[in-house]
């Protein structure tokens, strides 16, 4: 049990699994105890992991205690027997938490102006980072970065222009080499935005054998990102290939109607 005092103190209560009363161990407490890293902090409420507990205070600040195996406080993973004490996660002040939630090993916090932040467990990809990793203390939201380096892995730069860069990827779950053009979105108005989002959709619509496919794209942090079947072939490659495929010498014009 935690609960606060009308002088703004935190005490502690009861079973104390995992260290999840805050005290930095997890002894049995038969009586309440003032938890003093939390005394003046103006906690409103409690949010319980399985194994850990998050506070936010009146200026949506976040503390966090108990196990860490996994990094559920956002902290350093620590070994297990080691329980953490309340402290606060400094890399969430400046992100004005409107909303937060803990699950098993992992937590999720929504900001006033719509990003999603996690950490903990990523076993299954659950705090939206990509998957098999622990996001811990960098605590990773929902980005570009997080979703492109999530499911991709960057082998080279293909080339780039006024329009942006196009990278080379395989993807991490079905392994398929395909092609990431990142797109710098230097203008949010709706006009401008319309027209991009028309030139993806003329994109999606042309389904032909002698087109480069496309699969997918996401607007995130000022860019978009559109992802498209990768071809092995440059322009270079196919001019020096084509007269052969239709027998004839290289530099002789092709016969027209």
């Amino acid at each position: 049990m935690l609960f606060v005092t009308n002088n703004d103190t935190v005490y502690g209560l009861g079973a104390n699994d995992r260290g999840c009363l805050g005290f930095g161990n997890d002894m049995y407490v038969k009586t309440p105890l003032i938890i003093r890293e939390l005394i003046g902090q103006r906690i409103q409420q409690f949010i319980n992991g399985n194994d850990f507990v998050l506070a936010m205070d009146e200026e949506n600040h976040v503390f966090s205690w108990g196990r860490n195996h996994k990094g559920q406080c956002a902290r350093d993973v620590t070994p297990e027997g080691v329980y953490l004490k309340p402290q606060l996660i400094s890399q969430l002040n400046d992100k004005n938490i409107a909303y937060i939630c803990c699950a098993g090993w992992h937590s999720l916090a929504l900001t006033t102006d719509g990003k999603a932040y996690g950490w903990g467990d990523n076993t299954w990809g659950q705090i939206g980072c990509g998957w098999g990793d622990n996001i811990v203390t960098k605590l990773g939201h929902n980005s570009h970065e997080n979703h492109y380096n999530g499911l991709f892995i960057e082998l080279s730069a293909i080339g780039s222009g006024g329009f942006g860069t196009v990278y080379k990827v395989k993807h991490r779950i079905d392994e398929h080499v395909y092609a990431v053009k990142r797109v710098q979105i230097k203008d949010f108005s709706e006009e401008y935005l319309q027209r991009v989002y028309k030139e993806v959709r003329n994109l999606g619509a042309v389904r032909s054998d002698y087109c480069v496919q496309y699969y997918n794209s996401w607007p995130e942090d000022k860019h978009l990102y559109i992802q498209m079947e990768f071809c092995s072939q440059n322009m270079r490659n196919i001019v020096e290939v084509k007269p052969q495929v239709f027998g004839r010498q290289l530099g002789e014009a092709m016969d027209c109607v």
